[in-house]
């Protein structure tokens, strides 16, 4: 099948020779015109693709969508863009100068190199610029790799190439394996892969470098990490050596621009360590996983990727980095409006409670790094928030990863987590504060009398059972699908972690 672009072009030009150029129309009537239907989840976009490189614009007005799937419903009406009336519209998506669209073109960069969703990369995405660390886990080969190269090259220039992938090692003891250590016998100082590309991110600070570490876990974390961690959140220099004048170009003290992002990976088996919650604290965690659907789509058409095509011209993004840079560098939580403001106070507060109750509760940076996703969940998305799939995303990626203990510890936990995540959330029917306290404290002795009762109203396997029969979704469908999973495993070992269910 042809890029998903390149079918809505077609099929705009068609709509263009139907109905002129002076026609308004409802964005989903181009694929009416469409000549290959391409799927569903590429489709918004392809005609966002449309709209940043001046094909169409918007005229302020909604429209009724015309597909079967979308009859009747509103949507942004679009005209004919200067594309067409001049023909040398300059390329608004890739001009450096905004953000707002590079999920839209790397998702598709990505068609028919990646078998992922725009919703996974729209998290990731979201994740790197809230956060300049992000841990990919799950199943190893499930593409947590090859999705971290592929961005990577697409977002910077073929040269000098902005990314490493540094495999750590089951010996990793110090932080010598990433910043080097001096060579006091011959007076030099040896450097690391990391560090090599940590210097290049200095002399270039408008270009994103990313620093891969895979199988982030073979060794324990903290010994080798904790420093970089701790530069991460601070911004303070490391000593790398004491001597008053450069080792062969390596200064005594470095700090970590702010352009260095860094991706850990991690494959979680018995020849692997657990994460602890200092390091989870300071991470999105998202997680890979293959569904049968996946793997049937994957042996019908195996995708063999070529990362190289992202580096072609046309196809890559490096015109985003720098403003990727700038907006990562920039404090974009203070930009929620007042009502986004409200909503995701409430529903931290309510988490917030529902941990407190098991001592579990979270502190002042994961709250700030909520409100940062949030924000740019908000801004890749092109100015729409769907508020329901950043607090999901930012519960099962900030809040659950943390999670592990025994059945008398967890039991309770989990079932009151499973509760919130799948009841719906009217918060705006109750802004009074004190009755929504009041409410959430009602709630939790329920919780604790079924748990002390056995009672199935809260069972996250029942809850979970009578959803799938009922053909129904979570209020927070990935963040319970997790609990579920957790409670799986937990009913069947005595003990869960987030990483092991």
């Amino acid at each position: 099948m042809s890029n998903a672009s390149t079918i809505a072009l077609e099929a705009l030009k068609k709509l263009r020779e139907k109905e002129g150029p002076t026609a308004m129309f409802p964005a989903d009537k181009v694929w009416l015109f469409a000549s290959e239907k391409p799927d569903s989840a590429y489709r918004p976009g392809a005609i966002n693709w449309l709209r940043t490189n001046g094909y169409i614009e918007q005229t302020g007005r909604m429209a009724n969508a015309v597909t079967e799937a979308r009859a009747g419903s509103k949507t942004p009406e679009y005209r004919f863009g200067p594309r067409f009336n001049n023909g040398n519209a300059k390329n608004r998506g890739t001009s450096g100068q905004s953000i707002a669209s590079v999920v839209d073109a790397f998702a598709l960069a990505c068609d028919g190199q990646l078998q992922t969703s725009r919703t996974l990369l729209l998290r990731f995405v979201a994740s790197l610029l809230a956060k300049r660390f992000v841990i990919l886990t799950g199943l190893s080969g499930s593409g947590k790799t090859k999705l971290a190269q592929a961005f990577a090259r697409w977002i910077t220039p073929a040269s000098p190439e902005c990314f490493a992938v540094v495999p750590v090692g089951a010996d990793w003891t110090s932080n010598e394996h990433i910043l080097g250590y001096p060579d006091n016998l011959n007076g030099g100082y040896v450097q690391q892969t990391a560090l090599k590309l940590i210097l290049q991110a200095v002399k270039h600070p408008d270009l994103p470098h990313f620093l891969i570490l895979d199988e982030m876990n073979l060794s324990h974390v903290e010994r080798y990490f904790a420093d970089l961690l701790s530069l991460i959140e601070s911004n303070e220099k490391i000593w790398l050596h004491h001597d008053d004048e450069a080792k062969r170009g390596i200064p005594a003290q470095l700090a970590l621009p702010e352009n260095l992002f860094v991706i850990g990976t991690v494959n979680v088996d018995e020849t692997t360590y657990m994460f602890s919650p200092k390091v989870l604290d300071r991470a999105n965690v998202l997680e890979f996983r293959v569904s049968e659907s996946d793997m049937v789509e994957f042996l019908d058409h195996p995708v063999a990727p070529d990362l190289a095509k992202l580096a072609e011209p046309g196809t890559n993004g490096a015109a985003f980095g720098k403003g990727f840079v700038v907006a990562a560098s920039q404090q974009h939580d203070a930009a929620l409006s007042e009502e986004q403001r409200a909503q995701l106070k409430a529903e931290l507060m309510l988490f917030f409670n529902a941990l407190g109750e098991h001592n579990a509760e979270f502190g002042f940076r994961v709250g700030k790094e909520i409100a940062r996703f949030v924000h740019f969940h908000e801004a890749l998305s092109g100015g729409s928030l769907d508020f329901r799939a950043a607090m999901d995303a930012q519960i099962v990626q900030k809040l659950l990863p943390k999670l592990h203990g025994s059945r008398n510890k967890m039991t309770g936990l989990l079932w009151t987590l499973t509760a919130l995540c799948q009841e719906n959330h009217a918060w705006k029917a109750e802004p009074d504060e004190t009755k929504r306290a009041e409410a959430f404290q009602k709630f939790m002795k329920e919780v604790h009398a079924a748990v002390e009762a056995g009672d199935e109203k809260f069972d996250p396997g029942q809850v979970a059972a009578k959803l799938r029969a009922a053909g129904k979704e979570a209020h927070y469908p990935l963040s319970f699908d997790k609990l579920a999973r957790m409670w799986r495993v937990l009913e069947a070992n005595g003990f869960v972690s987030f990483a092991e269910a």
